[in-house]
């Protein structure tokens, strides 16, 4: 650190000080000292703490100083550097929510130096320890004043996690005869007994001690005491070696310290100190702290708490596949486009600054947004911009409203279903059921500030007038921050395996943040689309709700990502340009997967991508038709990849039953799926339905086997093994056991649920992280159908073509489904063009032979490649498909069934 410095602040109930710790020479440190009311609003306390902060350095360069570290009493986000002070008799209560680190940031001249926050009692703890030059194994550290701090260090460092210490790593909370520590060993202890022995008042503790009468004598007597009863256990199982008293209440030490020292007389190696110095151990030990956090930064490569550069997304995303560019590019060849995109004749603005500009004539902003946002990084750019138009912002972050982890975790329990790796039941509450309502009522905008925002997920909830920003992000981009642990779940602190995170994501987080969504799409003022980070792009809340009803009138793709998996093959790989070739495979292309697709717009050539369910939220009826009756705002039909062509086979399985998926998982439908065969060679298989001589029992206890104890299974024997040619289709209704052979590129044609494999046999594989993979033996036994078997799957799970209407050059083939599945698939093989009738209903097509489609709809033609999936709205009463290469087009088209467009 060379000869750089620290400032130190103290902020406590009637003052704050701060000083200049030059921890390289010691010495005593100026402290500048200013009275503060903390009572006061949220915009006069933040200026006194600034304006004292800002006199320490007056005379010095603020270049030599490399950070700040500020001792603020708690309840407090000392990571986030956010204020939670509630309901503690109203101090500092107005700052509750309010971003405390960057109002300091913006107000004092340091905009370059990074601020960190601690809790007053570990600062005293880490600048005594300085101080004292202690060298004991374990020492413990009280503060006695306002409130009872406490912590805890073994050798130099502070333990916040230890066997023989409180589980919330402080003592204040802990039980104590009628009531709990923090009651009896605190000025307001000392203020309610002297009223409760003499019927008066006394205004402090000082006061008291300077009285020298017997009832002051007895009270110090009894807190000696009392406060000797409490520590002994906890000192005798931590062998605490040094106990050190700080606080203005330890100024009296004379007048407890015989009756305090006589509980604690078996404690034959502990060793008392009363530190006559708290204000200046506590400006040293925050000093000290900012100093050791700066440090830890910068070795880890941290971000710093001021810019933000492109190096920080490889840190926030975890994933071969790149982003969504910025503008959108013309490909040098015609084929398969994995950015699809929508043009619209609004405007797509770029950068932050662009944004900020349309808020500075606001009192009070709510920026509102989707699971997976990284709200700091996005408070920091956005109040850069602020800071150059001269605008002081105070951000209120909303997670000061969350109810804490343990009581979310014990509301949605029920729905995570333990530690299951996959299947848990869709939690059918609200946003509104992780907040504290009296929490939500505290977060009030500051009239004296230049601008008020609440931010975060959920911000629409605390009711402020204001303009409405929604901020969204991929699903996919989700998951890409999930692996790299830079996100975590609706309310919680905890990082989790990627597979409890995700169930968590799935069964409670998507679905209370959709119904959010929902509600506010109405409401929203600007969309703002989040995932690059560093470069946003936004449009306003009407032209984004024109362009949803353009949509409704087009044709048009949804954005595909893809992934790898221990199955995974080569074909998309080799086909599809633009996927980056060092993946190991690509296994699924998430090609129409509502609940995790998004929609890009294009406008003025910027991308903007939104999830796809804002069209079923903007308006069901002209997307889905007469679908819309039962399936409301879910999209009813998915397409996806399967990709096993140089590969391995997938896991033999099944699907659950309708009933069973409502009960067990909270779905309204199940997945019934079809396989179609985009490509294959010529040895390609598929596995489907039973041998006709099926042995249930046999057949599951082959399966246990299989799993427990690595005993490979004869598949053949159970389950039968059929070719797979180029465009057949092979019916899978729920409870149907299946799996695509090796060599397959499968286009899965599907209800919309996609998670809901059980696995009964994955050819005793690892997945591609070296784990055993989930395994559902029970679960699929409680929904295989084994009727399906022997001549049944010939007549009934392959699907036989009928040529349903024909043409000069073409002819339309209708591929039968089974009675399970509430969707249809047709084929249109043409050799010019056709007009396809949607009949009120929402089609969901693929070109599967052929180079490329233009299809025209209301006069604008759009042009579609080979492989690519695209939707036609239920509002497009018609459209005509024309193919002007060689040969003939193949075009599949799948819809739900008139017959299956009331709820069942």
């Amino acid at each position: 650190m060379g000869t750089r410095k620290s400032i130190g602040v103290d902020v406590g109930g009637s003052h704050v000080s701060a000083s200049i710790i030059d921890l390289q020479t010691p010495g005593t440190p100026q402290i500048k000292r200013a009275t503060i009311n903390a009572f006061d609003e949220a915009s006069s306390i933040l200026q006194t703490i600034g304006n004292t902060i800002n006199q320490t350095f007056v005379e010095i360069d603020e270049e030599t100083i490399d950070s700040v570290g500020i001792a603020f009493p708690g309840p407090f986000d000392y990571q986030k550097g956010v204020s939670n002070i509630a309901f503690v008799g109203g101090k500092f209560e107005s700052t509750f929510g309010i971003h405390v680190q960057q109002a300091l940031k913006s107000s004092i001249a340091l905009s370059n130096v990074p601020f960190y926050f601690a809790n007053d009692a570990h600062c005293f703890a880490v600048g005594a320890h300085h101080h004292l030059q202690l060298s004991c194994k374990r020492s413990v550290f009280l503060t006695l004043g306002t409130g009872f701090g406490s912590a805890f260090m073994e050798e130099d460092c502070l333990i916040h996690n230890h066997v023989a210490l409180p589980a919330i790593g402080a003592f204040y909370n802990e039980p104590f005869l009628d009531a709990i520590a923090d009651d009896y060993f605190s000025t307001r202890w000392f203020l309610k007994e002297f009223t409760n022995r003499t019927g008066q008042e006394i205004r402090s503790v000082k006061e008291l001690a300077e009285a020298k009468n017997q009832v002051s004598a007895s009270m110090f007597n009894d807190f000696g005491a009392n406060l000797g009863a409490f520590l002994f256990p906890w000192l005798k199982e931590f062998e605490c070696e040094v106990l050190v008293i700080g606080g203005n209440i330890s100024n009296a030490n004379a007048l407890f310290n015989e009756t305090l020292r006589s509980e604690l007389q078996q404690l034959k190696h502990l060793d008392i100190i009363y530190c006559n110095h708290t204000e200046e151990s506590i400006l040293t030990g925050a000093a000290l702290i900012a100093e050791k956090k700066c440090i830890e930064e910068k070795l880890t490569h941290s971000i710093n708490h001021q810019e933000l550069s492109m190096d920080f997304i490889p840190t926030v995303r975890k994933t071969t596949q790149p982003i969504l560019p910025l503008t959108k590019s013309s490909p040098s060849h015609q084929s398969y486009n994995i950015f699809p995109t929508f043009s619209t004749q609004h405007t797509v603005q770029t950068g932050y600054d662009s944004l900020v500009q349309s808020l500075l004539a606001e009192k009070t902003v709510i920026i509102d947004g989707f699971g997976g946002i990284l709200w700091d990084s996005f408070r920091m750019n956005m109040q850069q911009c602020f800071n150059g138009y001269g605008k002081k912002v105070l951000w209120y972050d909303i997670d000061s409203s969350l109810k804490t982890p343990d009581e979310i975790n014990e509301m949605i329990a029920g729905n995570l279903n333990g530690d299951d790796p996959i299947f848990g039941k869709k939690y059918l509450g609200s946003l509104i059921d992780f907040f504290d309502q009296k929490k939500l009522s505290l977060l009030t905008p500051d009239q004296h500030a230049d601008l008020c925002i609440v931010y975060g997920t959920g911000a629409a909830l605390s009711n402020w007038e204001g303009p409405l920003v929604y901020l969204d992000v991929p699903k996919n981009e989700i998951q890409y921050r999930m692996r790299a642990q830079s996100i975590t779940n609706l309310g919680s602190k905890e990082i989790l395996e990627n597979s409890q995170t995700y169930k968590r994501f799935y069964f409670v987080d998507w679905p209370v943040l959709n119904k959010h969504k929902h509600q506010l799409l109405s409401k929203v003022d600007y969309i703002v689309d989040e995932q690059r980070i560093n470069e946003v792009t936004w449009m306003r809340g009407d032209d984004f709700r024109s362009t949803l009803d353009e949509m409704f009138q087009q044709p048009f793709r949804a954005k595909p990502w893809f992934e790898a998996g221990v199955w995974g093959g080569n074909w998309m790989k080799e086909k599809i340009e633009g996927l980056p070739q060092e993946e190991i495979n690509y296994a699924w292309s998430f090609e129409l997967i509502t609940p995790e697709n998004g929609i890009v717009l294009e406008g003025d050539n910027h991308l903007l991508e939104v999830s796809f369910d804002f069209l079923l939220y903007h308006n069901n009826q002209k997307l889905l038709g007469k679908a819309a009756n039962r399936f409301g705002t879910e999209f009813p039909i998915r397409f996806d990849f399967l990709d096993t062509y140089d590969g391995g086979n997938l896991s033999i399985q099944c699907h659950p039953r309708t009933q069973y998926i409502r009960e067990n998982f909270g779905e309204n439908f199940t997945q019934d799926e079809t396989y179609y065969i985009l490509d294959g060679e010529p040895d390609a298989k598929v596995y489907l339905g039973f041998q006709d001589d099926i042995n249930p029992d046999r057949l599951k206890q082959a399966l246990f086997d299989a799993q427990l104890n690595g005993v490979e299974l004869p598949v053949e024997k159970y389950v039968q093994k059929l070719d797979a040619h180029k465009h057949d289709l092979f019916l899978i209704p729920n409870g149907t056991i299946h799996a695509s052979g090796k060599n397959n590129l499968v286009l899965e044609i599907s209800s919309t649920p996609y998670i809901f494999t059980f696995k009964m046999y994955d050819w005793l594989r690892l997945d591609l992280n070296g784990n055993p993979r989930p395994i559902n033996i029970e679960h699929a036994f409680n929904n295989l159908h084994f009727e399906y078997k022997g001549d049944y799957v010939a007549s009934n799970l392959i699907s036989h073509p009928k040529v349903v209407k024909e043409w000069p050059d073409g002819r339309m083939v209708k591929l039968p489904t089974h009675s399970e599945h509430f969707y249809a698939i047709d084929r249109y093989e043409f050799g010019n063009e056709t007009i396809i009738n949607t009949d009120g209903q929402c089609h969901c097509c693929m070109l599967v032979e052929g180079e490329e489609i233009e299809v025209i709809v209301a006069g604008k033609t759009t042009v579609f490649n080979y492989a690519e999936t695209f939707v036609i709205p239920a509002f497009v009463k018609e459209y005509t498909v024309r193919y002007q290469k060689n040969g003939k087009a193949y075009l599949v088209v799948a819809y739900v069934k008139n017959e299956c467009c009331t709820s069942n």
